[in-house]
C-alpha cells in the first residue's frame, strides 16, 4: 500500500508538472503571438485586448481601418499540451497551430459557402527520394470539387478571386448569411516573422471578402 501510495504522489507531481509548465509555455506564446499579429496589422489596425476561451484557445478583438469588416476579432488555437496525452496525440495526428480571422460584412451575404484548401502529394516509397531523375512531375491548375449544380455569380467572384491567389496558405474560407458573415482560417506561421508576406495578410482577406459581393463594393 506504501508503495501505490509513493507512485500515485509522483504520478500526481508529474502531471501537476507538467500541467503548470505547459500552461506557463502557452502563455508565454500567447504574448509572443499578439506581437506578431500587431506587426501583420501594420498601417491596417491594432488589437484591443486577448481573452481566453479555454486552455489553448484565446480571442483576440481587432479594431480595423478598413470599411469592409466590422466586429473583427482572431480566435488563436494552439495545440494542445496541457496532458502528455495531448500533447502526444498532437504529434501523431501532425495538429497545427492555427488562426481564425472572423468578421460581420456591411451586408450579410446572400449565400452560404464553405471552401476547404486541400493539398496532395504522393509517392511509391518513403524511401524513393523526388530528386530521382526517374520521377515525372505533373503540375495542375487548381480545381474544384463541389456539391452545388449551379453557383450564384457572387461565388463564382469568390472562386474566381481565391484560384487567382497563389501562395496564400488559407485552409478554409466559409461565408454565413448569420454572424459571423465571414471566417478564414490560416495556419499560424502566415504571421510570423519569419514570413515576408504576413502584412499582406489582410489585404489578401479583404480582397476575398470584397470578390464575393461585388455589386456592394
Amino acid at each position: 500500500m506504501i508503495l501505490v501510495g509513493v507512485y500515485l504522489v509522483l504520478a500526481a507531481l508529474f502531471f501537476g508538472g507538467w500541467y503548470w509548465f505547459s500552461l506557463r509555455y502557452t502563455r508565454r506564446k500567447a504574448v509572443r503571438v499578439l506581437r506578431w499579429i500587431e506587426a501583420a496589422l501594420v498601417n491596417q489596425g491594432h488589437a484591443t485586448g486577448m481573452h481566453w476561451l479555454d486552455s489553448s484557445r484565446f480571442k483576440v478583438p481587432l479594431r480595423l481601418n478598413s470599411g469592409v469588416f466590422h466586429c473583427a476579432w482572431m480566435i488563436v488555437q494552439l495545440s494542445p499540451c496541457e496532458t502528455p496525452m495531448n500533447w502526444i496525440l498532437g504529434k501523431l495526428l501532425g495538429r497545427q497551430d492555427v488562426i481564425i480571422f472572423q468578421a460581420d460584412l456591411d451586408w450579410a451575404p446572400m449565400f452560404s459557402l464553405d471552401v476547404h484548401n486541400f493539398r496532395w502529394f504522393a509517392r511509391s516509397s518513403r524511401k524513393s527520394s523526388p530528386a530521382d531523375s526517374r520521377w515525372t512531375f505533373e503540375q495542375t491548375g487548381p480545381f474544384v470539387i463541389t456539391t452545388r449544380m449551379d453557383w450564384q455569380k457572387e461565388i463564382v467572384s469568390a472562386m474566381t478571386s481565391l484560384a487567382g491567389m497563389t501562395g496564400k496558405e488559407f485552409l478554409n474560407i466559409s461565408f454565413s448569411h448569420h454572424s459571423p458573415h465571414f471566417s478564414v482560417t490560416m495556419p499560424l506561421g502566415t504571421i510570423a516573422p519569419a514570413n515576408p508576406t504576413r502584412t499582406w495578410m489582410f489585404e489578401a482577406v479583404r480582397e476575398v471578402a470584397t470578390s464575393a459581393l461585388p455589386s456592394l463594393y
